[in-house]
């Protein structure tokens, strides 16, 4: 295998694991009442780990919380 090959084969492999990576953050995201798209620009810019942190730190968003409990007094 020449290096080039080797080289665009490496980035492939890059790529295909942060865009694997990055995914976490935007179900975090959205699981939680966020912005998923969002999240996933600032993971861009940040790093997927800060914001997986920041994310399980932050919690759900209000109308989330809201949400839930509106959803849960309508069970009852």
């Amino acid at each position: 295998m020449t290096d080039a090959a080797l080289i665009i084969v490496s980035v492939t492999i890059l790529v295909v694991l942060w865009l694997f990576w990055i995914h976490i953050p935007a179900s975090m995201a959205r699981n939680r009442g966020r912005s998923a798209l969002g999240w996933v620009l600032l993971a861009w810019v940040l790093s997927p780990l800060w914001i997986i942190i920041i994310l399980l730190i932050l919690g759900d968003s209000k109308e989330k919380l809201s949400k839930d409990i509106i959803d849960q007094l309508k069970q009852k």
